[in-house]
């Protein structure tokens, strides 16, 4: 089964709530992650720019629990954290900037102007495929409406959940083997 395309930051937050809480280590833990996810923009490349006394506040506990908490998530490859100073004043903290990590990335497809890897497919295959597609391909994969999506009945959208929370098990499951907790 093929990944859902990461499209808004409310994708995130529920990938990050149906996580267990042995997957962070603590309650607080989740917590940053999900107030941190909620916060992502998507037009920044997902990212959020906070202060930590922001997030501490918003999920009541202090600075120190929300540092540990950050560096916990950052072991884990959620997020990765990028510490700003003023520019002129050097005991000035700003805002510190978080980006989506590649553990969280991995759970989902995302478009990409990367090249991708080499494969192991012949140029002429590559060249009689590419005849063979559709004009319209490479713009409906990545447009902002998506047809099927508006089209559903309602048993392809319960259809569609419960593929999503079996891949979400699937990527628990690998993330739990990833770190080492899934075994007896």
């Amino acid at each position: 089964m093929a990944s859902p395309i990461l499209q808004h930051s409310d994708q995130l937050v529920a990938t990050i709530a149906k996580q267990p809480v042995s997957t962070f280590g603590t309650h607080y833990t989740k917590e940053v992650a999900l107030f941190i996810a909620r916060h992502l923009n998507k037009a920044q490349g997902w990212a959020a720019s906070l202060y930590l006394r922001t997030i501490a506040e918003g999920i009541g506990c202090t600075t120190r629990t929300v540092r540990n908490s950050l560096r916990r998530l950052e072991a884990i490859s959620f997020f990765k954290t990028e510490f700003r100073k003023h520019a002129q004043i050097a005991n000035w903290n700003l805002a510190s900037v978080y980006r989506i990590g590649s553990a969280l990335l991995a759970l989902f497809r995302t478009p990409s102007t990367k090249r991708p890897a080499k494969s192991s497919t012949s140029f002429k295959q590559k060249q009689s495929n590419k005849d063979h597609a559709p004009v319209s391909s490479s713009v409906d994969k990545f447009a902002m409406f998506d047809r099927k999506r508006v089209n559903r009945t309602p048993e392809e959208w319960e259809a569609s959940q419960k593929a999503s929370q079996e891949h979400n098990r699937s990527a628990l499951e690998k993330l739990k083997a990833l770190f080492g907790r899934g075994q007896p």
